[in-house]
């Protein structure tokens, strides 16, 4: 009797449970804007494609917002004055049923607000592929990852969590010639950042499935930790947003660069920095200047002298190269400016400095981050420039 009764009892246990999560644990598509907010996308960069190249802004507004129903006004602009298309048209989103009246695009400007990884995007073509932070304006934002893959195109959206706006786009697509083109742009100008939200109430539900919880958590954890087991095609997928985040910037993760100047050095690790990629500058121009001109925190700059100048740290050896390099590459950092190639040859020598950048070759490829080095050529012979070239690419 007593084995009759627990197996009667065990599913009674989670018939209960399941009465009181299943409210608690339910997704609830809702909208997390209000009206008035909007977002300004700007940031064009493309590749092989000359959209970005003509376009000037695009703003997205909310104009009405009811029950589960958004409505956007979109407008937008090119560098020569006239209107994008889709300027001043209104759309209305349903969020929890998907439905709306915008055809011309299968990722929308808005998903429902607190999405979380694994979350069905309505009406269930997309999901959430990964929630993570990303800096716009000098803001950290909690984002949700959307992908629409096909054959030969990919479109990936970074939504903002609270709001269920879109923050960034980047798509990529073969032309019918075989060439690949990319686009990317991001968020120049909003105001949802700066709406306060309040706390959402926790519903009476989650009070009572508490005691629930505590008897079967241990049972419950081994399935969420198995649900969150990170599959093999997520990982390729994020992989290949990472890596177009790079291609945009023209460069690819992994490598080390030649560049003629070190302005272009510094516009690309600037605009990997605007689209959340760490960045280190070593530089023989004054850091202050970097730090304003370019969009670089004063941290983010390194001075490459023996004396330290209006607070900015200096390093003038190889050895500190060497490390601070290192140390930047292990904690995730992604681009790497190393500026005065001519002063450490003067210094140290060629071939020093030379087996230094062999050696931090491997380094940069096996973090998948990238080296760009400014120099002028015409101050090496040819023995020297053809053993740079050897190790780093001429951009």
């Amino acid at each position: 009797m007593l084995i009759s009764k627990q197996k009667v009892a065990l599913p009674l246990v989670f018939i209960l449970i399941a009465t009181f999560l299943a409210p608690v644990w339910a997704v609830e598509y809702n909208p997390g804007v209000s009206v008035g907010q909007y977002v300004v996308f700007g940031h064009w960069h493309g590749i092989n494609t000359p959209f970005s190249e003509v376009m000037n802004w695009k703003k997205v507004e909310v104009v009405a917002v009811s029950g589960k129903e958004v409505t956007l006004l979109t407008t937008g602009q090119y560098k020569n004055g006239t209107a994008m298309p889709y300027n001043g048209d209104t759309y209305i989103y349903n969020l929890e049923t998907g439905a709306t009246n915008e055809t011309h695009s299968d990722l929308k400007s808005i998903i429902p607000a607190n999405l979380n990884e694994g979350d069905t995007v309505p009406p269930g073509t997309f999901a959430v592929g990964g929630t993570e932070i990303r800096t716009y304006l000098g803001v950290g934002r909690v984002v949700n990852i959307v992908v629409e893959e096909a054959k030969d195109a990919n479109v990936t959206v970074a939504y903002d969590k609270a709001s269920g706006m879109a923050l960034e786009w980047q798509s990529w697509m073969t032309q019918p010639n075989g060439v690949e083109a990319a686009i990317q742009y991001d968020i120049s100008d909003t105001n949802i950042f700066e709406v306060p939200r309040p706390a959402a109430s926790i519903p009476m539900a989650a009070f009572y499935a508490l005691g629930a919880v505590a008897v079967v958590l241990p049972i419950m954890t081994v399935i969420v930790l198995r649900r969150r087991t990170p599959h093999a095609e997520t990982e390729a997928l994020e992989k290949k947003v990472i890596d177009l985040t790079y291609n945009l910037s023209g460069v690819n993760r992994g490598e080390c660069y030649l560049a003629e100047s070190l302005q272009s050095c510094l516009k690309i690790v600037s605009d990997l920095h605007s689209r959340g990629v760490n960045g280190l500058c070593i530089v023989r121009e004054d850091p202050e200047f970097v730090t304003k001109n370019y969009g670089l925190k004063p941290e983010d700059v390194v001075l490459l002298s023996s004396q330290p100048i209006k607070g900015f740290k200096a390093i003038s050896s190889l050895q500190e190269i060497s490390i601070a390099v290192t140390k930047f590459l292990k904690s995730g950092g992604g681009a790497v400016l190393l500026d005065g190639l001519e002063y450490l040859v003067s210094r140290f020598g060629f071939n020093t400095v030379y087996m230094c950048l062999q050696e931090k070759h491997i380094e940069f490829l096996e973090a998948g981050a990238v080296l760009l080095i400014p120099v002028n050529m015409e101050t090496l012979d040819s023995r020297e420039k053809s053993q740079l070239l050897s190790e780093l690419k001429l951009l």
